[in-house]
């Protein structure tokens, strides 16, 4: 399974509480110049350290209402891979952020650290960090007006002083653009 395939279908088991296939995929733009990055449609912007694609799936399971995920995703020459994902609620109730946190500690091999929870202003905030065999991931996860919102990090442990340099930044220039 691509990264990418494997980001979106986390993604999608996350908001769902279950796997549901990408029943749409539409790449809306790709190999888009680092910088400020918004993706179509999408309520939030991100400053992209790395040459990114914008990209849009969509799953349905009726009669739930359909589950869509906007994202933007970039690999950098060092296998970085960052992306930033929105997914509105579409009346569904999410399960709490701490779920997500759980089910990626039960990776084989995982280990969390660095949690930070925060809540400010009607968004909710979780951050952390995850290590297994495949590389280190950080995690970035925001809840805000029926949306969630989530930045990764993902790298290979050859990586990661790469990736930490540019933690900060990526997860610190996240804005929500529309309310």
């Amino acid at each position: 399974m691509t990264t990418f395939r494997f980001l979106a279908a986390l993604i999608f088991a996350v908001v769902l509480a279950a796997a549901a296939p990408a029943d749409a995929q539409t790449v809306h733009r790709k190999d888009v110049p680092a910088g400020e990055a918004t993706p179509t449609n999408g309520t939030f912007s991100v400053r992209f350290p790395v040459t990114f694609s914008d990209v849009e799936l969509e799953a349905s399971d009726p009669p739930a209402p359909p589950a869509i995920v906007r994202m933007v995703t970039g690999l950098s020459s060092d296998g970085v891979r960052f992306s930033a994902t929105e997914t509105p609620m579409l009346g569904l109730e999410p399960r709490p952020m701490e779920d997500f946190m759980d089910a990626m500690k039960r990776r084989p091999g995982a280990a969390i650290s660095d949690v930070h929870r925060e809540s400010k202003d009607g968004t909710e905030i979780l951050s952390f960090a995850l290590a297994d065999a495949s590389g280190g991931y950080f995690f970035h996860e925001i809840r805000a007006n029926k949306t969630q919102y989530l930045q990764v990090i993902q790298f290979p442990e050859t990586a990661r002083a790469q990736a930490t340099a540019a933690r900060d930044d990526f997860f610190n220039s996240f804005k929500i653009t529309k309310p």
